[in-house]
């Protein structure tokens, strides 16, 4: 087993997941993770793009170094079972109402990602009608829902290949419809979506390299939070993608030469804090992020204690109204 250090952004593949397709769940295969991991960095203070798009609407979304921060994640490249069942869309049912407010998972990514307050259908307000949205792959304008697609960053069966296979079907629902992270749903033009398919950053890369930074960094977190795996293709891949970023992201990569054994092996990470967890008070005016907030929250004995009190209702999430809280 070697170690291998990347400094810079993550890529992946993505797949087209784009329609309202509320199948039935199958019997799950076997359970080996439980848990999400959820100290992982986000480049983005928020999953709307920045008000430099929305002054010019046809730019691509950018990151600002202020928002970029350092810190090391585990990723293991292993190769591909040759054994694991097939790949079935079915088995990942989509896209649900988690919270029964009549928006499915597929709405709520488009009313977080509009750059615009979004308009309705009808009253129930269950189904977006218009607003304005940017493309990422291509940094293409739409403001019509029924052109974009929504895609997974990390396509479901590329997810399969890593580890996924494994899961039952409520794993595979959660991941399906994940909207904790912004990177995982990604509202984009139904044409870069199918063309994108199940591939990987080993073989489709965004048109406008501009995103490869965000692209790679959501791609790598996806798989960080899920303990999935890379094959070691990708994960050449993606060094080309991480060396466009303007600020370092350390990813160690632990090859493993033997088949998986694991799907889902457990991925450690030393996030490196902005603010000393040892400092002066720390209040939520301090933060840009959420994740950010929360991560100094649990690295300063959170939830069990709160000497910065940044749980006012205890309920173990940290300043719940900063962009990106649950």
């Amino acid at each position: 087993m070697g170690l291998i250090i990347f400094a810079a952004c993550t890529s992946e593949v993505a797949s087209p997941e784009d329609q309202p397709d509320p199948t039935s769940t199958p019997e799950a295969v076997s359970a080996t993770a439980t848990t999400v991991s959820t100290a992982t960095p986000v480049l983005r203070s928020t999953p709307v793009p920045t008000p430099t798009i929305e002054s010019n609407p046809t730019a691509a979304p950018t990151i600002s170094t202020a928002q970029m921060s350092e810190a090391g994640l585990t990723v293991t490249v292993a190769v591909v079972p040759s054994d694991m069942p097939d790949y079935d869309r079915d088995d990942w049912r989509h896209w649900t109402d988690e919270d029964g407010d009549c928006q499915d998972a597929r709405q709520e990514a488009l009313i977080e990602e509009s750059l615009i307050p979004v308009t309705f259908e009808s009253s129930s307000e269950c189904r977006v009608d218009a607003g304005s949205w940017i493309g990422p792959y291509t940094g293409t304008s739409v403001t019509i829902p029924r052109n974009l697609d929504m895609d997974h960053m990390v396509p479901l069966d590329n997810a399969h290949k890593s580890g996924a296979w494994a899961w039952d079907a409520d794993r595979r629902e959660s991941f399906a419809n994940d909207l904790s992270y912004p990177g995982h749903l990604i509202a984009t033009t139904a044409s870069a979506n199918r063309s994108k398919g199940a591939r990987g950053p080993e073989d489709w890369k965004p048109p406008d390299n501009s995103y490869w930074c965000q692209y790679a960094v959501d791609w790598i977190t996806i798989k960080y939070r899920w303990g999935l795996t890379a094959t070691s293709e990708e994960s050449a891949t993606r060094k080309e993608m991480l060396d466009t970023c303007s600020l370092a992201i350390e990813v160690e990569v632990v090859n493993q030469e033997t088949s998986v054994v694991d799907p889902t092996p457990v991925a450690t990470a030393t996030i490196q804090l902005r603010f000393d967890p040892n400092g002066p008070d720390r209040n939520c005016g301090d933060f840009d992020t959420w994740r950010e907030a929360q991560d100094f929250f649990e690295a300063t004995g959170g939830p069990a204690v709160d000497p910065h009190r940044l749980d006012g209702d205890g309920d173990g999430t940290a300043c719940a109204s900063l962009p990106g809280a649950p």
